[in-house]
């Protein structure tokens, strides 16, 4: 969620804060998504909603991409300004959400792998870490660009065409699907599998220059994408009697899919619209405000329903989702705010 460079591209910004959000919705939307009937108005709102965001963690490791692939390199501009405040920011707000579950009567031991395995939204970070690692690495594949599409063809095959067929398989022949994951297990083509692809991706679509035609293509794939994650997971839920995330996976062809569009229709529209200084300055904050947001968003989601008894049961889904997106917003980016101007605090922990 870093940045090597003070220029600032304005579309990055506003998916930056429409994926915090994003993210905010997806956890809120899942808050009671495996503890009631999957043939329920309540269950079937919450798929929706949290169909909708699949494509958040996605595009942040896109423009993350698209920043830290571009320019020149720093090795030790990386590990001091970048890795050191993920670092320093995790053990901050692990042991910040230890403490709270220490408060709630968990054990000191479950307290303490609590805090070393970090909240369950701080995954994200220990992978963002992983990917800063290995700028130096990819920076030399997306100097090529016949090296990046290889990269990218490769990537799409082994990491999103062929599971799809095998998950599909899963449903047809056990015996088949097991066959064929040990023959590509075999293969073990692991340098083009996991969220490097969408790093790689991101650099690529900020750079590449793509036609209307292939634009409208991208676009009708993506809501195709979306169409399928929530029709699918319905679908495949309420045939099996439980709640299926299978289709939910970021490295499923409808969430590449969405992921995809969303990328490229900010790229391309944004720019058509008039945004005024103000306005300019406002995104820039919130922007600048969103790796704070992520980190203490899980808390007030939290806090809401232990203290206040507030969640998406509460009372109608459709209205208690967006009421309480719109307060664990407000809240969140409030203490980024209030982070971001204590000094020391901006410059280690948000």
């Amino acid at each position: 969620m870093g940045c090597l460079s003070c220029h600032r591209i304005i579309y990055f910004d506003i998916l930056r804060i429409l994926a915090t959000l994003g993210v905010m919705i997806l956890h809120i939307s899942a808050q009671n998504w495996d503890s009631i009937s999957v043939t329920s108005f309540q269950w079937q709102t919450f798929n929706f909603f949290d169909s909708i965001v699949r494509w958040t963690v996605p595009i942040f490791v896109m423009i993350s991409g698209a920043i830290f692939l571009d320019g020149d390199i720093i090795i030790k501009k990386i590990y001091k300004k970048n890795i050191l405040k993920i670092i320093t920011a995790f053990i901050f707000w692990s042991t910040l959400y230890g403490l709270l579950a220490l408060n709630q009567g968990t054990s000191v031991k479950n307290v303490c792998v609590q805090v070393i395995r970090g909240h369950y939204h701080m995954w994200f970070l220990f992978m963002i870490v992983g990917l800063y690692l290995i700028v130096p690495l990819v920076k030399k594949i997306v100097e090529s660009p016949v090296l990046t599409k290889y990269f990218l063809a490769l990537a799409l095959i082994f990491s999103f065409i062929i599971p799809q067929i095998l998950t599909i398989l899963t449903y047809v022949s056990k015996t088949f699907e097991n066959a064929i994951n040990t023959g590509i297990e075999n293969i073990n083509l692991q340098f083009t599998a996991g969220y490097i692809i969408y790093f790689v991706l991101g650099y690529y679509l900020s750079k590449t220059d793509i036609s209307k035609q292939i634009r409208y293509i991208i676009y009708v794939l993506s809501i195709l994408g979306f169409a399928i994650t929530i029709l699918g997971s319905s679908l495949i839920s309420v045939r099996t009697n439980e709640p299926n995330s299978t289709l939910y996976g970021y490295f499923t062809l409808n969430v590449l899919m969405e992921s995809l569009g969303l990328f490229v229709f900010f790229k391309y529209n944004v720019v058509s619209i008039k945004i005024s200084g103000k306005m300019q300055i406002i995104i820039t904050k919130l922007s600048n405000y969103s790796f704070g947001a992520y980190l203490v968003h899980a808390m007030v989601i939290e806090q809401l329903n232990n203290i206040f008894g507030l969640n998406t049961l509460s009372f109608n889904p459709i209205l208690s989702v967006f009421a309480i997106t719109f307060i664990v917003f407000v809240v969140s980016f409030l203490v980024s705010y209030i982070c971001n101007h204590i000094v020391l605090l901006k410059k280690y922990i948000v």
